[in-house]
């Protein structure tokens, strides 16, 4: 029971860590990024900074990856091996 925890806390954290990046992990200072243009240019890539959403989903993606790789690490144990 502990494993099928295990997965799914993992694959929820990893989605909610992968949608929490993409709906705004990533930001420029001066606002949205359609609208700064004339500061940034046509490549803000470098201006690209990591906001508190994005810091969150790295730390839900990580976290999930760790739930899953240890949900995982004994699995072929309890199938009876390859």
């Amino acid at each position: 029971m502990k494993h099928e925890l295990l997965w799914l806390l993992g694959g929820l954290c990893v989605g909610a860590g992968i949608v929490t990046g993409v709906t705004g992990g990533f930001g420029v200072s001066c606002g949205e990024i359609a609208m700064c243009f004339s500061q940034l240019g046509y490549d803000g890539v470098d201006d690209l900074q990591v906001t508190g959403q994005g810091a969150a989903a790295i730390v839900l993606v990580l976290s999930g990856i760790g739930c899953l790789a240890e949900a995982n690490r004994t699995a072929w144990q309890r199938t009876g091996g390859y």
